[in-house]
């Protein structure tokens, strides 16, 4: 195995072990990142999705039946740079892939703070980043 080997493998490695991060951290643990700091919270976060054209895929994780993928980069859009360092500061992630792990565990997330149709109360903090 050559360099290039080796460092292709240790960046495997590490991409896998954040999202195993992120898997264990369970869905609470984004919907409370996203209230500590993306303004406005979860809530405002899904709003955000809605206006900018992903609000059938929102609907799909609050409500009942298989939820819808937002792209990637439709996510990262969303975040502001300060809000995306600070969630990968709290994520134990590469602020690369807090759109990635967001796009992937998010709808899951929001399914589980969901109920009946509706989205469950959510917290608020003051030390959102602007």
């Amino acid at each position: 195995m050559g360099l290039l080997d080796g460092v292709k493998t240790l960046i495997g490695d590490v991409v896998a072990a954040a999202d195993r991060a992120v898997v264990s951290t369970g869905s609470g643990k984004l919907a409370l990142a996203l209230a500590k700091f993306y303004p406005g919270g979860l809530v405002a976060f899904l709003d955000r999705l809605r206006e900018a054209g992903h609000g059938d895929a929102v609907e799909s994780w609050i409500g009942s039946g298989e939820n819808r993928p937002v792209p990637v980069a439709a996510i990262a859009q969303c975040l502001p740079e300060a809000v995306t360092e600070r969630l990968a500061y709290d994520l134990n992630l590469p602020a690369g892939r807090v759109p990635i792990a967001l796009a992937e565990f998010l709808p899951a997330a929001v399914a589980g703070q969901s109920e009946n149709g509706r989205l469950k109360p959510q917290p608020n903090f003051s030390t959102q980043v602007r």
